[in-house]
């Protein structure tokens, strides 16, 4: 243990305006978030569409794993609410389906479970963004906004249909976005 007066000379020495590089990194990375979301504003998030299919119901209940793999693919889309207007409806396509195991080489496709379908809309207005922000605005802080209540009511209908529930990782909005990018 340190006597006191030494720990206070330390503190003492220490230039009260210098950051680590870690807290200069943390700080920018906030600051840049805060700057976008000012110029985000998030509205109403709804859920505007939901349906799930349980295959092969009662039978696929008599033996299930106790976490089936969960295939997902997730699509966003952006569309403009009125001529002139920074007013843009944003909308999370969740597809899934729910396997009784992990595909393989040998088994690409396992015995489905389930598959099941989310739209997740949220309304959202613009301030003052540059042109060049826009599409990053829309399709990665809009739908990372959208997609922690996506994911719970995804996957409480995959629970209430009667199935057990696997995690489901954040998503990397920003390497969507690039990926559709180079598809195009």
């Amino acid at each position: 243990m340190l006597p006191a007066g030494k720990h206070f000379d330390e503190e003492k020495t220490r230039d009260p305006d210098a950051m680590s590089e870690q807290e200069s990194t943390d700080t920018s990375n906030r600051t840049g978030r805060v700057a976008l979301e000012t110029l985000l504003v998030s509205g109403t998030q709804y859920l505007k569409s939901s349906s799930i299919a349980s295959i092969g119901a009662p039978e696929v209940f008599y033996n299930l794993p106790p976490r089936p793999h969960v295939g997902l693919r997730i699509d966003v889309n952006a569309r403009q609410l009125g001529d002139d207007l920074p007013n843009f409806e944003v909308s999370l396509m969740i597809q899934g389906v729910g396997y009784r195991t992990s595909p393989t080489p040998e088994t690409p496709e396992p015995e489905t479970l389930y598959n099941i379908e989310l739209i997740y809309s949220g309304l959202f207005a613009l301030q003052n963004a540059k042109q060049d922000m826009i599409e990053t605005l829309l399709l990665v802080e809009a739908p990372r906004q959208l997609f922690p209540s996506a994911r719970h009511l995804l996957l409480n209908l995959i629970r209430e249909a009667g199935f057990p529930v696997a995690n489901i990782q954040p998503v990397d909005f920003n390497a969507l976005l690039q990926s559709r990018r180079a598809q195009s």
